[in-house]
C-alpha cells in the first residue's frame, strides 16, 4: 500500500505544510471516479495549543494558506481544478474549510492513500484512530474498498480518539480566523 502523503484531515498539508497544525474534527470526502472531482468538507478547524508559540504558528499557518495565491502542494500540480474556501458557521461559531479538485488520472490519489487494488477496486487502509465511516465501501481485513465506477463517500474524525492530556488544549479557529479577518 502507498504511503500517505496528503492526510484528509490536516488542511496545510494540502500546502506543502508537512507538520501542519490545524486538523478538522471531522472530514467528509466525496470522490466521483467518472467526473475525477474530490470534494473534501472539513468541519469545525482547530489546533492543539498548549502554549503562546503554537498559537502564534497557528495564525501563521492560517494566515499563509487562507491567500488567494497560495502555493499548493506539488503533490497537485497535474490537476486542472483545485481550490479551498473558508467559511464560518455563526450558529456553531466554527471554522469551516470545502475544498474541490479535479484530477487527471487515477494515479494522481495515491497522494491520498488510495490506490487500486488487484479486483479493480480503489483500496485504501484503514486507520482505526481516524474512525473512518462510510456506507459505500466494505472494509476487507485492512482495507476500506470502493467501486471505481461510482462515486463514493467517507468520512473522518481523527480526534475522537485523542488521548485525555490533548483535549483540553483544543481550541477552535473560529475566534482566530474571526482576528485576521477583521485587519
Amino acid at each position: 500500500m502507498q504511503e500517505i502523503k496528503i492526510l484528509l484531515f490536516i488542511v496545510g498539508s494540502f500546502f506543502g505544510f508537512n507538520q501542519g497544525q490545524i486538523i478538522s474534527e471531522k472530514t467528509t470526502v466525496t470522490i466521483n471516479p467518472s467526473e475525477k472531482n474530490i470534494f473534501i468538507l472539513q468541519e469545525n478547524l482547530v489546533s492543539i495549543i498548549q502554549q503562546e508559540s503554537d498559537s502564534l504558528s497557528v495564525t501563521s499557518e492560517l494566515l499563509e494558506i487562507s491567500k488567494t495565491d497560495a502555493k499548493w502542494e506539488s503533490e497537485f500540480n497535474e490537476y486542472s481544478k483545485k481550490s479551498i474556501e473558508f467559511y464560518t458557521s455563526e450558529d456553531t461559531k466554527t471554522l469551516n474549510a470545502k475544498l474541490a479538485l479535479t484530477y487527471a488520472t487515477i494515479e494522481d490519489l495515491v497522494a491520498f492513500g488510495i490506490n487500486v487494488n488487484a479486483e479493480g477496486e480503489f483500496s485504501m487502509t484503514n486507520f482505526p484512530k481516524f474512525q473512518i465511516e462510510t456506507t459505500d465501501g466494505i472494509l476487507n481485513d485492512r482495507y476500506w474498498n470502493f467501486k471505481t465506477d461510482q462515486p463514493f463517500t467517507f468520512t473522518l474524525e481523527p480526534l475522537t480518539s485523542l488521548p485525555e492530556k490533548y483535549k483540553t488544549s483544543v481550541k477552535s479557529l473560529y475566534p482566530v480566523w474571526k482576528t485576521i479577518n477583521q485587519q
